[in-house]
């Protein structure tokens, strides 16, 4: 009896362990559950949920940074949207959680607007021009910076990009494709 139920936590341990994709700066086919093409902008983006957690992995061709974000709906253009900048910051990559709190501009970070940096983990790489973005967070921080969440509910997803690793530095304009939006988005 023993002996069956460690061979099935030991089971149950491997499956845990398999059904979350590694933050390693490398996506796999196959590695995540989910996926969707930007063809426009040449994005990809895979995620995979488990219990209150996302795993997320992005690539996409730029010399500057590279950021997402999502919100719930659309009321004044970017305003209100959590926002992920991956960039070069002193020859290491960073990944910076943001607020979009104005309808233009730069997001600032979400620990200037008294929240948190709630990325658990995350892997950066940049090759020539294509970035490989992974990172997880919860579904929910419970923070008033970050969106939350739920699965199945529809979201706008957006995308961007700069020229520069200042992320400062705004993205290219939007009707010139560096920025852009995938409506209806679901986690």
């Amino acid at each position: 009896m023993l002996k069956l139920i460690i061979a099935t936590l030991f089971a149950l341990l491997i499956g845990f362990a398999a059904a979350q994709p590694a933050i390693d700066g490398s996506i796999a086919d196959g590695e995540y559950a989910n996926t969707v093409i930007h063809d426009d902008s040449g994005m990809v983006v895979h995620w995979t949920i488990d219990g209150d957690m996302l795993y997320m992995g992005f690539t996409l061709e730029a010399r500057g940074w590279v950021g997402i974000g999502w919100g719930a709906e659309q009321t004044n253009r970017k305003a209100g949207f959590d926002v992920l900048i991956a960039t070069e910051q002193d020859g290491e990559f960073v990944l910076l959680d943001m607020f979009q709190e104005s309808a233009r501009g730069e997001p600032v970070l979400d620990s200037e607007e008294g929240g948190s940096n709630t990325v658990v983990d995350f892997a950066v790489t940049h090759e020539g021009d294509l970035w490989t973005v992974e990172f997880s967070r919860p579904l929910d921080t419970g923070e008033d910076t970050d969106v939350a969440i739920t699965p199945g509910t529809p979201m706008i997803f957006m995308g961007a990009y700069a020229n520069v690793m200042d992320p400062s530095r705004a993205h290219g304009r939007s009707t010139q494709g560096g920025a852009w939006y995938i409506m209806d988005f679901v986690f």
